[in-house]
């Protein structure tokens, strides 16, 4: 679906800043399709980081509904998915654009209970409301 580049970042509540995720470092982004460890198997929607020097996973986040998605400038981005705390700082706005449409094209399908990638496009849900929260109410 979406492949960019960005530093994965947490948020430490202790200092009330933003951390680079799994000792930093660039790493490849993408948004997939998969297998989580922790939803035990089931296949759903993923956001994995690979770091570039090494290969190493600091990243794997299943995108759930109620996902919270904050756009504080046009290269960092944030997003929390219950009580844990996800941001990317961006190679480029073009990179975080893409991801955020990505992002917003899934959590789309989450909301519509559709599982087919071929049922929409990213711009059907698209917002330029640069620094104000997506925020997608669960719906049962």
């Amino acid at each position: 679906f979406v492949r960019v580049r960005a530093v994965v970042m947490t948020r430490d509540d202790s200092s009330g800043g933003w951390v680079p995720l799994g000792g930093g470092g660039l790493s490849h982004v993408v948004i997939c399709k998969g297998r989580s460890h922790e939803g035990r198997g089931r296949r759903e929607y993923i956001v994995r980081g690979e770091r570039l020097r090494d290969r190493a996973p600091v990243l794997e986040c299943a995108v759930q509904k109620g996902l919270v998605y904050n756009k504080v400038n046009p290269i960092f981005h944030h997003w929390r998915v219950e009580e844990r705390k996800f941001g990317l700082t961006f190679q480029s706005p073009a990179d975080a654009i893409s991801f955020e449409r990505g992002l917003q094209a899934v959590i789309d399908k989450l909301d519509r209970g559709s599982e087919s990638p071929s049922s929409s496009t990213p711009e059907e849900g698209d917002t330029e409301d640069d620094g104000q929260a997506v925020s997608v109410p669960y719906r049962k």
